[in-house]
């Protein structure tokens, strides 16, 4: 593989030195958004340039707030005559609910399995409670994690630019600082005035030797049609 990738080279240099500077960047160009879009298929398959995974993303340990309010009729107690419960606030512990009760004026916590009925939000019918609020609760809801980095890939973060000489893919100012944390596994805050932590190391621009061959092939290929070598297709 090195000797055919050297040889490739050889035979990429010989291209552009033969071409005017003006084809030379044309080309370089497109070259660039095949770079960019190497890149981007890979970050998008959450892999290293030689092919292995990265490291997964750790498990949020605290749940979200809910986003909605939830009413229903519990023991008292945990055991006596049914009470209203109204929370506006709350979180999901695996099977327990732990929030502002509004009726009891305190936070509070409840069990799903002992909650006696599901009540809608005030302002809601029965029916649309039955549809997505108190199913809701009572289901566990697995959701798909997103894939990391997926605004950071997009064409507004990650350029590509070429001049006469060169081709190049690269992070913008303002991204550039986050993306270096996260390609080295460097030391950064979870937020602003926020905790440090170490970040695993997840390379996010590289080259593969088959990418490397690859894009050679091409940039031979579109150099030989502007040539009029006749390279494809065994012109």
């Amino acid at each position: 593989m090195a000797e055919d990738l050297a040889q490739l080279h050889e035979i990429a240099a010989a291209c552009l030195a033969a071409l005017e500077a003006p084809t030379r960047t044309r080309l370089l160009r497109r070259m660039s958004g095949d770079i960019r879009r190497v890149q981007q298929r890979r970050m998008a398959a959450q892999r290293a340039p030689d092919g292995s995974s990265w490291p997964k993303r750790k498990p949020r340990r605290t749940a979200k707030p809910a986003t909605r309010p939830v009413r229903f009729l519990y023991p008292s107690g945990g055991s006596g005559p049914p009470r209203l419960v109204d929370m506006r606030s709350w979180r999901q512990q695996g099977q327990t609910m732990v929030g502002f009760d509004r009726e009891a004026d305190g936070l509070r916590t409840f069990k799903k399995s002992r909650v006696i009925r599901w009540l809608p939000p005030e302002g809601q019918a029965e029916t649309s409670i039955e549809a997505s609020g108190a199913r809701g609760v009572r289901g566990k809801v697995r959701r798909r994690s997103e894939p990391m980095f997926r605004g950071l890939r997009s064409s507004r973060w990650l350029k590509a630019g070429a001049d006469s000489e060169s081709a190049w893919v690269e992070f913008t100012s303002r991204a550039s600082r986050f993306a270096r944390v996260h390609h080295y596994g460097e030391r950064d805050q979870v937020a602003p005035d926020g905790p440090e932590i170490d970040y695993p190391q997840r390379e996010l621009i590289g080259f593969a030797p088959s990418d490397e061959a690859m894009l050679l092939n091409a940039f031979i290929d579109h150099a030989g049609d502007a040539l009029g070598w006749g390279r494809r297709a065994g012109r």
